[in-house]
């Protein structure tokens, strides 16, 4: 079985997390983000208006949980997609199906307790048909954040010092166990420009002249 989602016009990006040392997310930055959900709520800020083929978008994120209980995110590098008919990207963040012989570190965030997080994603994508007048572009950006809200049958990845465990069985394991108790909050969709429409169109090609500077 095929664990991984069919691929994306996008390719996945580079997310670096930094937990809890980062700056806290600013409330009053207008390019903030927000989502709640079955009482996790993601505030993000967003630290450019622009989204540029090969540079990160940088931004910050903070996780509240106001559970009664423990939840927690996986330390994984994200799948970024993006979505045509709406022009969203859409960033995916945190738990994510066990590999198939990896088990990744697990980011404990107890009830009542706020952790934020830096991170960049890097658009490092091709559109297809950038010369159709009908290609659609990117033109905003939303956070998706998974977490699984049931963090007991994952104990022995929760807070380890390594990224990553390898152990084949076990993630097979807990392949549907992380599917059935993965959740998921979306953020609000932030207006982002397309850089590439900033380039200008190439200059037509001269036309060829005769001998004599006479042309056909």
């Amino acid at each position: 079985m095929n664990r991984r989602p069919a691929a994306f016009a996008f390719a996945p990006v580079l997310l670096f997390l930094a937990a809890c040392a980062a700056a806290p997310v600013d409330m009053s930055e207008p390019r903030r983000v927000v989502g709640t959900e079955s009482a996790v709520r993601v505030d993000a800020e967003i630290r450019t208006e622009v989204v540029n083929p090969g540079a990160p978008v940088p931004f910050t994120y903070a996780i509240t949980n106001q559970r009664e209980e423990t939840i927690a995110i996986a330390e994984v590098l994200p799948e970024t997609t993006y979505d045509a008919e709406t022009q969203i990207i859409t960033v995916n963040i945190g738990s994510e199906v066990p590999g198939e012989h990896l088990l990744p570190r697990l980011i404990t965030i107890a009830p009542g307790e706020k952790k934020t997080f830096t991170s960049s994603a890097r658009m490092a994508f091709v559109l297809q048909n950038t010369g159709n007048p009908r290609v659609r572009y990117p033109a905003s950006l939303r956070i998706k954040v998974n977490f699984l809200g049931d963090t007991k049958p994952f104990a022995e990845l929760l807070d380890i010092p390594q990224k990553a465990v390898a152990d084949t069985k076990r993630a097979d394991e807990l392949f549907p166990v992380w599917l059935e108790q993965n959740e998921v909050v979306y953020t609000n969709a932030i207006p982002m420009r397309w850089a590439a429409n900033d380039i200008p169109p190439p200059s037509p090609a001269p036309i060829p002249t005769r001998r004599g500077g006479r042309r056909p």
